[in-house]
């Protein structure tokens, strides 16, 4: 599974030589770290599976329909994108109030792929929130290896 860099993931796993600083090591403290690192981010959870015959991606969107999801490949890469605008009006002219909810979301994500993927053959489909991408293996091509010897 890919995973979000973040550079300041360290300091939450890092063991601190004064007691004062142990509240790190926390699991209480950990959990709220990991909540203030992940708000705001609406970046979808994405795992990549391989089976004989082929890869499948699947990408957890909620909230987005069919026709805001694009993917594409382009010289070996897989490009997630997907856009969503929504704007809700509710008003009561009798008691003289007006609401206006409006929600924006955007992600893109790129992902490299594996050298054997027949690119003209990738399929996808997309049902309640959740994107899966079939990608074929070309038959045959198999991936090199090879023993380094250390010295």
């Amino acid at each position: 599974m890919l995973d979000r860099y973040n550079p300041l993931r360290h300091l939450v796993r890092r063991t601190w030589p004064l007691p004062a600083f142990q509240a790190w090591d926390d699991d209480l403290f950990t959990c709220l770290w990991k909540g203030w690192e992940t708000l705001g981010t609406e970046e979808p959870e994405v795992t990549f599976t391989e089976s004989k015959k082929s890869y499948l991606l699947r990408a957890e969107m909620p909230g987005y329909d069919r026709d805001e999801v694009k993917a594409e490949v382009k010289d070996g890469v897989l490009t997630l994108r997907a856009e969503h605008q929504d704007e809700k009006w509710d008003q009561n002219e009798d008691e003289g109030w007006r609401s206006i909810e409006t929600r924006h979301g955007s992600f893109c994500r790129s992902i490299p792929l594996p050298e054997d993927v027949a690119v003209e053959r990738i399929s996808g489909e997309m049902k309640m929130g959740v994107l899966r991408l079939t990608l074929p293996k070309i038959p045959g091509k198999a991936k090199e290896s090879r023993q380094i010897a250390i010295q």
